[in-house]
């Protein structure tokens, strides 16, 4: 199974985003290919399509790869 990062599984982040689980948040970022932005699993933004979201272990490394925050 993928993972995000040492402390979080592919599958749990997705389910946390879901969720808008403020318990990942500082954990992981989840970024939006199709928007360019990341944000943390809480965000109250709409829900994206699960193909075309990226997980990151921080914001620093979002941004490297693009992603501008959420507002």
């Amino acid at each position: 199974m993928a993972t995000v990062s040492d402390r979080v599984e592919a599958v749990e982040a997705w389910a946390a985003v879901v969720g808008r689980d403020p318990r990942f948040d500082g954990r992981f970022v989840y970024a939006v290919r199709t928007t360019g932005v990341y944000c943390r699993p809480s965000c109250p933004s709409r829900r994206p399509a699960a193909a075309n979201v990226v997980f990151f272990d921080d914001p620093t490394g979002a941004e490297r790869a693009g992603f501008r925050a959420c507002k």
